[in-house]
């Protein structure tokens, strides 16, 4: 006779998930940074090297604003599965943007890059509390008609 075991609920704490994103982001630039083999260079040109590089570059700009914004927004319990896009997101484009920057799997940066930012993008535009303070302040005043 088999028993059933009550499943037992954890509160993920609004500060549990921003060490999460932190941690989680500094183990992929770490574990990108530890593999770093420069001999397994993809061979191109140097002219397409630096804008290749300059391009991941941009990238790894935008990797950090999606840190930062998933910072800023997970000072607020985010519900379902946009708590993991914005604890997800930003070490997986942080972790492509170095690995394209290092030029040794430009498909697999590429994949890393792309998802990262896209969880981090679609996340945010399907969230009714991304910009709760100002929702807020709205439904406060009257609302003219037109």
């Amino acid at each position: 006779m088999a028993t059933h075991v009550p499943a037992v609920e954890v509160p993920v704490t609004v500060s549990r998930l921003r060490a999460l994103l932190l941690v989680a982001t500094l183990l992929a630039a770490a574990g990108v940074l530890a593999t770093f083999d420069a001999s397994a260079k993809a061979t191109v040109e140097a002219d397409l090297a630096r804008v290749l590089q300059f391009m991941a570059a941009l990238k790894l700009a935008f990797a950090a604003c999606a840190l930062g914004v998933s910072y800023w927004r997970l000072a607020r319990p985010a519900e379902g599965w946009r708590g993991i896009a914005y604890v997800a997101g930003p070490p997986l484009s942080l972790g492509g943007g170095l690995l394209m920057l290092s030029l040794t799997h430009p498909g697999l940066a590429a994949v890393g890059v792309h998802a990262g930012l896209a969880m981090v993008i679609a996340a945010a535009l399907t969230d009714p509390a991304f910009f709760a303070e100002r929702m807020s302040s709205r439904a406060g005043r009257g609302r003219s008609p037109v």
